[in-house]
């Protein structure tokens, strides 16, 4: 056991991503449910998903990545999702019209 184990996990507390930016709308996409660059490339968001899902990162968004095998890729590609407690923060945001979750 370690000392950090002791402490009390910190709050939650992800922030908005900017309105109209590729984090924003990657935001709006993953609480709709999991997202590949295909389905960006495919809504015509371009090639950028990795670095709009690595800014939700950075604001506290929790976003979790799996590799998949997808039909017609030759390597596996990445599989975006969101936390539990990160999906319920979006709701909560939309809810009250805040800039983090705990306002």
């Amino acid at each position: 056991m370690s000392q950090l184990s002791l402490l009390p996990e910190p709050e939650f507390f992800p922030i908005l991503p900017t309105a109209n930016t590729a984090a924003a709308q990657a935001l709006h996409d993953l609480c709709a449910g999991d997202l590949t660059q295909i389905d960006w490339l495919q809504s015509g968001n371009g090639w950028r998903l990795a670095a709009a899902v690595k800014e939700l990162g950075y604001l506290g968004w929790e976003p979790v990545s799996i590799l998949v095998k997808a039909a017609g890729w030759k390597n596996p590609i990445a599989r975006y999702s969101l936390t539990q407690r990160a999906l319920q923060a979006a709701f909560t945001l939309r809810q009250k019209g805040g800039k983090h979750a705990s306002e």
